[in-house]
């Protein structure tokens, strides 16, 4: 199965997804293209050691960029605490934040572009924010499907943390108390319980179709799990979830 591989904002998804890359190529599983996210980025104050040396990349960015403050991931450093993942994003979201519409199109047109070039991918992994990119990818997908009948290409989704994604119409966020919509392939959603961003990606779960979501919690923060013993378990259940969604 051929994966998009999409990484979190200021990384590399090569080096990040390494481990697993390595343990689903071992039998021939899977292979993968790493995709760079388009715009260039600075990341916010006091995490600039955390990503190694620039150059950084991101897919979505906001559509003015006077401040950073209007920046959601400059709001990293202040992450809400409610009493359900979706409160939380709101809170998060609730005022003063930039509108990203314009590179949140160009970024689903840059992977639609791969897609018709370099296709077919059956599956796509993001991180963090490629995560919540992927999600929005999929809907955008499944939007294009109902509109022309053409037929989505991929089948299956693995999340590393990440965010719901947003609603490919309306650009807002997709919050499974509110909203309709739900990612209806095989999803696989790694978290970490010590994740202080966890309810992002609890979020990110509730907007995916429950009968057919996995989720792995490798018991750590918001990481990629590195750990040989853990990587082999995460390796089979990707391969049960590719083998369902395959069949």
């Amino acid at each position: 199965m051929k994966f998009m591989c999409l990484p979190g904002a200021y990384g590399s998804a090569d080096v990040s997804l390494a481990p697993l890359v390595n343990e689903l190529t071992s039998d021939g599983s899977a292979s993968f293209r790493f995709i760079d996210a388009p715009c260039e980025a600075v990341p916010p104050e006091g995490f600039e050691d955390f990503f190694g040396k620039p150059p950084y990349y991101r897919f979505i960015e906001p559509d003015e960029k006077e401040t950073q403050d209007t920046d959601v991931l400059s709001r990293i450093r202040d992450f809400p605490e409610c009493d359900t993942a979706e409160d939380t994003m709101r809170e998060l979201m609730k005022e003063g934040v930039a509108s990203s519409v314009l590179s949140t199109n160009r970024a689903i047109q840059y992977l639609f572009d791969i897609m018709d070039k370099e296709g077919p991918f059956e599956g796509i992994i993001g991180y963090s924010e490629g995560a919540t990119v992927a999600a929005t990818l999929l809907l955008a997908e499944q939007k294009r499907s109902e509109e022309t009948g053409r037929e989505p290409m991929i089948k299956c989704a693995i999340f590393f943390a990440g965010w719901p994604p947003l609603d490919p119409s309306t650009y807002a966020m997709v919050l499974s108390d509110e909203s309709d919509l739900m990612i209806n392939i095989h999803t696989c959603h790694i978290i970490g319980s010590l994740d202080p961003y966890v309810a992002g990606s609890m979020a990110l779960y509730n907007t995916c179709e429950p009968d057919t979501a996995y989720i792995f919690d490798h018991g750590k923060g918001h990481t990629l799990p590195r750990e040989k013993s853990v990587i082999k378990e995460l390796g089979d259940v990707i391969r049960n979830m590719m083998a369902d969604a395959s069949a």
